[in-house]
């Protein structure tokens, strides 16, 4: 649960979290909880840098109904007046995906609204399994001209693109990256290997990610040795990185 993992967060020494909504009841929509999350964050030097709105995954923008995205940026608006959150993502892949140009007119048109609402006190990025260039000509639309982008490392490589290619097409409109390894051709998720060629492009070319805010772990847990993963993950993270 969420307190478990404030505790585990900083056993591992990170200094911020990435907090899931994945349904209607989470625990930062209700006051008291809030509260509650802000004084477990306080007492353990804590921040959370990101929310990532995952029930979107089920709910897409293109279908997702005007009371509840109003309901749901309203949340987000009380908890940006209590918590300073750098970042919010929503998918647009899987099942979340743009598959018709109505979809698209659809999505760009809530994105618009989204970014209108929570834009002025947070990034506001999409995740996507978009190609590069589709992705380029998606985020050139005028309504968008201040949405970002947060890059899944693991699943660009299972996708079978290369980083290189959207670094070259959106590297400013780069806004986060999560930390994942997949093995190619829609590979499972895997510990943090020590050799790990999308991480280390990144590593090489860190200064040119002008906009990056964050790097966020979304790596490999197990149900059983979570913390053992994690560590390892890591430690080759680290050597890579450092």
């Amino acid at each position: 649960n969420w307190q478990k993992e404030i505790i585990i967060a900083k056993k591992l020494n990170f200094d911020s979290l990435e907090w899931i909504i994945s349904d209607y009841s989470n625990p930062i929509f209700n006051k008291i909880y809030l509260k509650d999350i802000k004084k477990r964050l306080k007492s353990k030097s804590l921040k959370i840098n990101s929310i990532y709105l995952d029930f979107i995954m089920n709910e897409p923008l293109q279908k997702i109904s005007e009371k509840n995205l109003g309901w749901i940026l309203k949340k987000i608006t009380d908890v940006q007046k209590e918590i300073k959150i750098n970042r919010v993502t929503l998918p647009v892949e899987e099942k979340s995906r743009i598959y018709f140009d109505e979809d698209k007119k659809k999505v760009t048109k809530q994105l618009h609204k989204i970014i209108d609402v929570l834009g002025k006190k947070s990034k506001i990025c999409i995740e996507t399994d978009m190609s590069p260039t589709s992705l380029k000509m998606f985020l050139d639309q005028q309504k968008l001209k201040k949405l970002g982008v947060l890059l899944d490392l693991g699943n660009i490589r299972a996708n079978g693109f290369k980083i290189q290619d959207y670094f070259k097409k959106i590297s400013v409109r780069i806004f986060a990256i999560h930390i994942k390894y997949r093995d190619k051709f829609y590979g499972k998720s895997k510990i943090i290997p020590k050799k790990f060629e999308e991480l280390s492009f990144v590593v090489n070319n860190y200064k040119k990610f002008t906009n990056l805010n964050d790097l966020t772990f979304q790596t490999y847990r197990s149900d059983k040795n979570f913390i053992s993963d994690m560590k390892k993950s890591i430690k080759n993270f680290n050597e890579i990185f450092f």
